[in-house]
């Protein structure tokens, strides 16, 4: 087993963080995790623990898929699909809506609106690192209704955040921004796009199932608090 120091997770929570990889649930394991100098730690399992110790808090069944993207493939773009350079109240808003099942919101554990400061600062380093990310809105009468964000690494677009407006949904924006990521990847030569949700997000499993994505891994999250 091997606990890892989370340094921007422990300087952005103000308490101390960490990843664990190959946890076995031994007793000595437990002890590591129970005697480390954590607050919390992330601990990813292919399996759920029965039962689980008292101190572990299943936090998510992390989902990732994959749409492989053909040269021959046809998608269609919408004019309403902009790049977007500057943070917006609704563009904020919509960060917040798109983790609405993320385990930082999920977990009772957090007691300092961690969900709402970590997405408030996941858009704005979207919008202005300068690691090949970008923002996509679909904006209609100088409002957007929804947004998606982009990056690249070994090879793969991946999708970061992604969500449309509640009050705008059913009417295919989601679709016109997926189309516009496969796009995008097909132009670049990208030959899958990577996404990652929670498997109790059932709406968003329909939405990438429907757009022809596959799932390609599932594990589970437990949040370790001391």
């Amino acid at each position: 087993m091997n606990l890892v120091r989370l340094d921007w997770d422990s300087s952005f929570f103000g308490y101390e963080v960490a990843s664990c990889t190959g946890f076995t649930d031994s007793a000595q394991d437990l002890a590591t995790l129970n005697n480390s100098p954590f607050s919390l730690i992330y601990v990813g399992l292919i399996q759920t623990l029965t039962p689980a110790p008292a101190n572990f808090y299943l936090a998510d069944e992390k989902i990732v898929l994959e749409r492989e993207i053909g040269s021959d493939q046809i998608f269609e773009t919408d004019a309403a699909i902009q790049m977007v350079e500057q943070n917006t109240i609704q563009l904020n808003h919509l960060a917040l809506q798109s983790g609405v099942y993320s385990r930082f919101k999920i977990d009772p554990n957090f007691k300092n609106n961690e969900f709402e400061k970590l997405y408030t600062i996941w858009i704005e380093n979207a919008l202005h690192q300068e690691n090949h990310k970008r923002v996509l809105a679909f904006v209609e009468e100088d409002k957007i209704t929804g947004f998606v964000s982009i990056s690249e690494k070994l090879g793969v677009l991946n999708i970061g955040l992604i969500a449309v407006d509640e009050h705008a949904r059913g009417k295919g924006i989601g679709n016109k921004l997926i189309n516009w990521v496969c796009k995008y990847a097909q132009e670049n030569k990208f030959k899958k796009v990577s996404v990652v949700t929670q498997a109790a997000n059932l709406e968003a499993m329909n939405f990438y199932h429907k757009n022809f994505f596959t799932v390609v891994s599932r594990t589970f999250m437990y949040h370790v608090w001391k």
